[in-house]
């Protein structure tokens, strides 16, 4: 949450009723009668210029967010992809997977291998021997081993062993794979894939990761293909973003028939008009009929390297509900004025005093609220005073319109578990409350200076780095309220320049203060896991850990030491450890690329015993970053 916000200062008057003396039969002239009407003509067309602009304004707005929606489901399929593909490259690539793969395809090459030594030998059981738990481990139910003249030497399903991928459909998808590259292939049912099979495997349609698999002189001898099931995980991550009652994320082919499950029964094809592979994407606002008969409205984009399309199809009565509230709103307007003005005057009022306008100052619980200071998502903050202390405080006021039951819960826990500490460098919570109207709220310290992004922008020297000396003593600080955290079993889950306030205090320059105690989670009380447990990745990417951004709900305090590295590194060298077009980019470098050393890109020469120390928090595994933040701290203390 920012330090400061400009405080919106707004007052609503209103005019008082007036009695209006009475009118003699002249003052309806033609005159002024054709001024009424001109006025009701323009009263009337203005009212259907802003109907038909608001109804445009809404069907743009729902296309974007179908469309935002569309494309942050493909970002969560390519990412989830990415990892699957790297499970079945390092698998292809075991010493042991080679060698048995190897050893198969020295059968299937030998003119005189009958079908009973391939499939059933030693040779394929040595497949299955040391296949079984490396698949075991990721979690796939079966696997394929063809060779490059598209014979299926291995497969979980006996029938298969020894026929043929088949040569127009499924063979073409395998021909990067035998070039050398891991491909994913999309859902395709067992009639699609395999050439003429005794009977066919009953069952869904399985996706499959294709990975080469390399002899020992390096040429590509097979492709390992390791199923994903079409009503998984792929059909999981469309599933996890439902947009309202009536809407759906879903796969389909190139014939628009569905690859993913509905979660409508009966609902088998993809029926907007123009959809499929011969476009890259598009939309339809006015409603076409679904595979159901429901009017919908949709959009859908064909992934070109995945082969299927996305589509998200929102029931039509649901995508343009707010039309008729429109409508029923301006019949209410022209209808009824007076209703509309008294209820105008009422809001109004009711505006007045939560904005602390009427009769002075607005009062929580024993602090009178002076003006805002900073707004997140959740809560907004105050600078107030306690009615009888005197004393400025910061106050954090939960909004009305996030006050549902986990907010509240996040809210109470976000207070309780802070006020357990008490450093000089944590944020110090001094009460905690419900104000007259209902709404929670809790008071701490008040703090007046500046964030460590502030800092670097404002005072770091070009190219905008904080002298050594300087930012081991802020390191420092950081370090001694975390270790008091850690030692509560607390881990803040937030650290980033932002969180982190300098301030001045009694004499003493530069006092870190750790704010922001949100997304904090306790590693020893049982409550606190249930919050988290179905979280999604809140926070900033840049300073979470790679254990974080895998699992949002696997973190000790190591995920902490992660953000401390990487705040250190901005600010002894003015520049982010990663960079990246979107969060998608720059997850998949702080996941897969080694950072940068500070001393190499820093602006000041870094002593390096600082420079391997930030390097060490930075690790990929947290088993090789310090394992406790008063490591950190007796480190920077040498330094000092």
């Amino acid at each position: 949450m920012g330090r400061t916000l400009r405080l919106l200062n707004s007052t609503t008057s209103h005019p008082g009723d007036e009695i209006l003396p009475r009118r003699d039969a002249r003052w309806f002239t033609p005159g002024r009668i054709a001024l009424v009407l001109l006025s009701a003509a323009l009263l009337l067309g203005l009212g259907y210029w802003t109907y038909t602009a608001v109804e445009g304004s809404l069907r743009e707005l729902r296309a974007g967010t179908m469309k935002s929606l569309l494309d942050a489901q493909v970002n969560a399929l390519r990412v989830w992809l990415r990892e699957e593909i790297g499970d079945a490259e390092r698998i292809a690539r075991e010493p042991g997977v080679q060698d048995a793969v190897a050893k198969l395809a020295a059968v299937a090459l030998r003119p005189d291998a009958a079908r009973e030594e391939l499939c059933g030998g030693p040779a394929r059981a040595r497949v299955e021997e040391v296949l079984r738990p490396l698949l075991r481990e990721v979690g796939d139910s079966t696997f394929n081993v063809t060779a490059p003249d598209g014979r299926l030497l291995a497969t979980r399903f006996p029938e298969y062993c020894g026929l043929r991928v088949t040569e127009k459909q499924f063979r073409p998808l395998l021909e990067p794979v035998f070039r050398g590259e891991s491909r994913f292939i999309r859902p395709y049912r067992d009639a699609d894939r395999v050439e003429s099979p005794p009977r066919l495997r009953e069952g869904q349609a399985f996706g499959w990761i294709a990975t080469p698999v390399h002899a020992a002189g390096g040429q590509v001898i097979a492709a390992l293909g390791i199923a994903e099931p079409a009503d998984g995980v792929l059909s999981a991550i469309l599933a996890a973003a439902h947009p309202g009652e009536t809407g759906e994320l879903f796969a389909f082919d190139e014939r628009n028939a569905l690859l993913t499950r509905s979660r409508f029964d009966g609902n088998t094809r993809f029926t907007m008009p123009g959809a499929g592979p011969g476009a890259r994407a598009g939309s339809s606002l006015e409603p076409y009929r679904n595979d159901l008969g429901v009017e919908v409205v949709g959009a859908w984009r064909w992934v070109e390297d995945l082969g299927l399309g996305v589509a998200i199809e929102i029931g039509a009565a649901e995508a343009y509900a707010p039309l008729s509230y429109l409508r029923t709103a301006f019949g209410i307007v022209f209808g009824a004025l007076v209703i509309a003005v008294a209820a105008a005057l009422w809001s109004g009022i009711s505006l007045l005093r939560l904005r602390g306008e009427l009769g002075g100052q607005r009062k929580v619980g024993a602090y009178r609220l002076e003006r805002s200071i900073g707004e997140g998502g959740m809560a907004n903050v105050y600078l107030a005073r306690h009615d009888l202390l005197k004393r400025p405080c910061a106050v954090k006021l939960l909004k009305p319109a996030r006050a549902s039951d986990e907010m509240i819960a996040r809210f109470e826990r976000e207070v309780q578990l802070a006020s357990q500490l008490s450093h000089s460098n944590v944020v110090e919570i001094y009460d905690y409350g419900r104000s007259a109207d209902g709404l929670l709220y809790y008071a701490m310290e008040y703090l007046d200076g500046i964030n460590l992004g502030e800092l670097v922008e404002r005072e770091g020297k070009p190219p905008a780095c904080i002298p050594v000396a300087r930012a081991v003593r802020i390191l420092r600080q950081l370090c001694a309220g975390l270790t008091v955290a850690h030692a509560a079993g607390l881990v803040h889950r937030d650290i980033k320049p932002e969180n982190i306030m300098l301030c001045q205090r009694g004499g003493e320059r530069d006092l870190v203060k750790i704010l922001d105690f949100g997304l904090v989670k306790s590693v020893t009380a049982a409550h606190s896991r249930d919050l988290t447990r179905n979280l999604r990745i809140l926070g900033t990417p840049l300073y979470m850990s790679p254990e974080r951004l895998r699992d949002p709900a696997d973190v000790d305090a190591r995920a902490d030491i992660y953000a401390v590295g990487a705040v250190a590194f901005y600010l002894l060298t003015g520049k982010k450890i990663f960079e990246g077009t979107d969060d998608l980019a720059l997850t998949s470098k702080i996941l897969n690329e080694e950072p940068p050393l500070a001393s190499k890109a820093a602006c000041q020469p870094i002593p390096v015993e600082l420079d391997l120390l930030v390097q060490a928090c930075l690790e990929k595994r947290r088993e090789d970053r310090p394992q406790r933040v008063a490591d950190l701290v007796e480190a920077l203390d040498a330094l000092s």
